[in-house]
C-alpha cells in the first residue's frame, strides 16, 4: 500500500489532490486507491489543463485585439473572464505560474484602462482600489490548494468530503479557509468534525492532527458560535 504513495505527483491536479488527502487518512474511513485510481486522475487532471490552455488562449486573443478606448462594459467582462480564468489555473496540474503571472500582467493592463477612464472621480477610485485590494487577497488565497479546490466551479471538495478534508489541512489553511463560511456553517462544520472523531484511534497521528484543527476551528468562530473551554 505505501508503495501506491510513491505514484502521487508533487504538482497534483484537483482529483488526484483529492485521492492523497483520501490516502491512508482514517478521516475518510476505508478508502482503497490504487495505481489505477491515481492514473486515471491524472489523466483527467490533464485534460482539464488541455481545456485551460486553450481557453487561455481564446481569451489572450480576444485582450490583444481589443481596441484602445473599446468601451467600458467590454472592458469590465474581459476583466472579469480574467479573474475567472486565474481562479481556475489555481487548481491545475503542473506549475502553471507562468500562465498566472500572464492573467496579472493582462488584468493590470485592464486596470489601467480603467484608472485613466475614471479620470479624478474620488468614489470611482475609491471603489477600484478596493477591488484591486479584494483581488489580491482573493489571489492570495487561491495559493492554498485546498482553498483552490474548495471555490472551484467543479470543486470535488462536496458537502460529505468536506470536513474530513478541511481537519486534513495545516494549520494556517484552516484559519484561511474558516472565514469563507457563514457562522451557521461554522457551526455545522465544528459539529460535524467532533461526531467525525468520535471512535476513531487516538493514537493516530491523522486522528491527533485532526483533533487540533478542530480546536483551532472552536477558537476561529465567530464569537456567538464560540464552543465553551
Amino acid at each position: 500500500m505505501h508503495n501506491v504513495e510513491m505514484l502521487f505527483s508533487n504538482k497534483a491536479g484537483r482529483r488526484e489532490r483529492m485521492l492523497k488527502r483520501q490516502f491512508l487518512n482514517p478521516l475518510f474511513g476505508e478508502v482503497e486507491i490504487k495505481p489505477f485510481d491515481i492514473q486515471e486522475a491524472r489523466r483527467e487532471d490533464a485534460e482539464d489543463v488541455e481545456h485551460f490552455v486553450n481557453d487561455f488562449r481564446d481569451l489572450v486573443k480576444k485582450v490583444t485585439e481589443m481596441e484602445p478606448g473599446a468601451d467600458s462594459g467590454a472592458v469590465l467582462s474581459l476583466k472579469e473572464s480574467l479573474d475567472k480564468t486565474y481562479e481556475a489555473s489555481a487548481g491545475l496540474a503542473g506549475d502553471q505560474a507562468e500562465i498566472r503571472g500572464m492573467i496579472t500582467r493582462l488584468l493590470s493592463m485592464m486596470m489601467q484602462s480603467m484608472w485613466t477612464a475614471v479620470g479624478d472621480d474620488a468614489l470611482a477610485i475609491s471603489r477600484l482600489e478596493m477591488e484591486e485590494q479584494a483581488r489580491q487577497a482573493h489571489f492570495a488565497l487561491l495559493e492554498h490548494p485546498f482553498i483552490a479546490d474548495l471555490l472551484a466551479a467543479d470543486s470535488p471538495v462536496d458537502e460529505k468530503l468536506m470536513v474530513s478534508c478541511l481537519l486534513s489541512e495545516p494549520a494556517e489553511t484552516v484559519a484561511l479557509a474558516m472565514p469563507l463560511f457563514e457562522s451557521e456553517q461554522q457551526q455545522l462544520i465544528y459539529q460535524q468534525g467532533m461526531d467525525l472523531l468520535k471512535g476513531l484511534d487516538t493514537e493516530n497521528a491523522r486522528v491527533q492532527q485532526a483533533q487540533q484543527r478542530l480546536s483551532e476551528i472552536a477558537a476561529l468562530m465567530t464569537p456567538a458560535n464560540q464552543q465553551p473551554g
